[in-house]
């Protein structure tokens, strides 16, 4: 009986260990691209998920069109909010991280946005000592 049970902890323990492994090696970590590495090569990202960051640049919010740009240090991206909504701290001149898709419309390019994440607003407030 005393094997028994000490079989049986290991049999479990095994296939814990063994699910762990397999949730780690599944989850493919998202990486994470700047404005301008999107937009020096955008023909790579064309028609695929990214995950963009970039500053939203002041005065470019259009909320009758749903848009916005998004801003690198040299380059910028249309964003298209319509399919996602601007979450609460979202605010123009802050860094923000958008997931969505690489499209060209016109001559234009666009990112359509499916989520867009902020950071803490504290985060990006100085402290005076």
């Amino acid at each position: 009986m005393i094997a028994s049970k000490k079989t049986k902890l290991l049999i479990i323990s095994l296939a814990m260990v063994s699910l762990l492994l397999l949730m780690l090696i599944s989850v493919d970590p998202e990486v994470q691209y700047s404005v301008d590495e999107v937009m020096e090569n955008p023909n790579d990202h064309e028609n695929k998920d990214l995950f963009v960051r970039g500053d939203v640049l002041n005065n470019s919010l259009i909320s009758e069109k749903k848009s916005f740009i998004l801003s690198g240090i040299n380059y910028e991206i249309i964003v298209d909010y319509s399919a996602a909504s601007l979450p609460e701290g979202f605010q123009e001149g802050l860094p923000v991280a958008i997931k969505g898709k690489l499209v060209k419309i016109d001559n234009y390019w666009s990112l359509q946005a499916s989520e867009i994440i902020t950071g803490c607003p504290s985060k990006y407030e100085t402290v005076d000592n």
